[in-house]
């Protein structure tokens, strides 16, 4: 923070994490730098926050010599294209904007695009063409580099995955930062001696067993092609990789058959098979629900396929929506 020479910065874009992650570093630095006293933080979303705003952010951004003149002002939201500021507060943030003291840091942060029209946001640029700001974007992160970011934050907590097990958490959560962080943590301190492995995975992560893998499964036993395409495609448009999708289906139908298994040998209270299977009890309870809408030969087909749809999807240049319409036709 302190070799930068820009002193106003905005952050925005679809990942909210990293943004957050980078203010809250900011935070940390400059109150052990200078005091928790010289910052200021403002959300123009929060209703409380609109109360006397005008008169709350005059007196942050105003020099007082009875502290220290350094300060470090939050702005969050105020760059929304849905929310317009009042006459009163663009004036005031222009004006600062113009006339920066040494030693202060105004921060404006927000997960929608900014308001690329409003004055203040040209006015940032314009600082920034003189090398008294920063603009960035923090775009979502891409499934390829889920890899990458789940081992360096697995360093963070002194941690370490295996190969399997990175491929199964970001097969799990996608791109989800926020729960992947969570579930990191989780997991370090869990196995706090050797590598997380997959089975820690299966045994406390609960994954992305929402509604929509299961509609899914749904509408593939129901041999609806239309629907099977109309929800691929909503899920890659939510931002889920092809991978991802073909590895959730292949998991969710093994699951099916290691429950039907099970539930032939006498095996068939949930809590039972959780720990034979060594799954997180959600995911037996809630694919018990749905194991019923499949026979044991229909679980097998469909799973070697969807296997077999993987090493197509690796080796060829294949479309893979295509591909799960033919299998679905197949069945």
């Amino acid at each position: 923070m302190t070799k930068s020479k820009n002193q106003v910065f905005l952050w925005f874009g679809e990942n909210d994490f990293e943004i957050f992650q980078t203010k809250q570093k900011w935070l940390e630095v400059f109150e052990k730098k200078y005091s928790g006293l010289s910052i200021y933080s403002f959300d123009f979303k929060d209703p409380g926050s609109k109360k006397d705003l005008a008169v709350d952010l005059k007196n942050a951004l105003q020099v007082n010599s009875l502290f220290s003149v350094n300060k470090l002002i939050i702005l969050k939201n105020f760059l929304d294209p849905k929310k317009k500021l009042s006459q009163e507060i663009k004036e005031l943030l222009l004006h600062s904007l113009e006339n920066i003291k040494p030693g202060f840091f105004v921060i404006f942060y927000q997960d929608q695009n900014p308001d690329k029209r409003a004055a203040i946001y040209k006015k940032i640029k314009g600082l920034e063409k003189n090398k008294k700001a920063q603009v960035k974007e923090f775009k979502k992160i891409k499934n390829w580099e889920l890899s990458k970011w789940i081992k360096k934050t697995a360093k963070k907590e002194k941690a370490e995955l295996t190969d399997k097990a990175v491929e199964y958490l970001s097969a799990f959560l996608g791109n989800d930062l926020w729960q992947l962080d969570r579930e990191i943590k989780k997991l370090a301190n869990y196995r706090q001696q050797g590598k997380i492995t997959e089975k820690d995975i299966n045994l406390l992560v609960k994954g992305k067993y929402n509604d929509d893998i299961f509609q899914l499964t749904d509408a593939i036993s129901a041999r609806d092609k239309k629907k099977v395409l109309q929800l691929i495609k909503d899920q890659l448009n939510s931002g889920a990789g092809e991978m991802y999708l073909q590895a959730m289906l292949v998991r969710q139908f093994r699951i099916f058959w290691q429950i039907l298994e099970l539930k032939k040998s006498g095996i068939d209270q949930p809590d039972q098979m959780a720990v034979r299977l060594g799954l997180h009890p959600f995911v037996v309870k809630k694919s018990r629900q749905y194991v019923n809408n499949f026979d044991l030969p229909k679980i097998k087909k469909i799973y070697h396929q969807l296997q077999a749809l993987e090493i197509n999807m690796k080796t060829g240049n294949v479309d893979f929506e295509l591909l799960l319409a033919v299998l679905v036709a197949d069945l």
